[in-house]
């Protein structure tokens, strides 16, 4: 959607019929994600609230890994995304996810660049590698 104003709106509407409603709450994360600054540790909060409420999925470890990426926790963001690997090892946010944050923490991210590769070629992410793989190779067969 990419509009946070418009998203805010329909949250509105959303919270309107019931606040406290798991949807309204999930949406409320997700915006306070795209929103950023001093949102994230609100977004992060409700991701947090969902796993001890819930049996935590693949989709809020996720969004509660981000969340620690927004605000520099990276170490954690892995050891959380590493917990999401383990209940679906070819999920795409969970592998691109990883990827980002082993970038930040220095640490090889080939592993889950191989494996979106094989089970998820059409990804933005691999999309983005790929295009920049090829226009690596053509610069520097043109300096060769």
């Amino acid at each position: 959607m990419h509009r946070s104003d418009y998203a805010e709106k329909q949250l509105k509407l959303m919270q309107q019929i019931d606040e406290d409603h798991t949807l309204a709450q999930l949406a409320n994360a997700w915006i306070n994600l795209a929103v950023g600054g001093s949102k994230i540790q609100e977004a992060y909060l409700i991701f947090q609230d969902f796993g001890d409420k819930y049996q935590p999925t693949v989709t809020i470890l996720n969004g509660k890994a981000i969340c620690l990426m927004h605000m520099g926790r990276f170490d954690e963001a892995e050891t959380v995304l590493l917990e999401a690997l383990k209940k679906d090892a070819k999920d795409a946010d969970t592998n691109a996810n990883l990827v980002v944050c082993n970038l930040h923490l220095g640490k090889p991210a080939t592993r889950y660049l191989s494996q979106m590769k094989l089970s998820h070629p059409e990804h933005t992410l691999i999309k983005h590698v790929t295009s920049a793989e090829e226009s690596f190779d053509r610069a520097s067969q043109a300096v060769a």
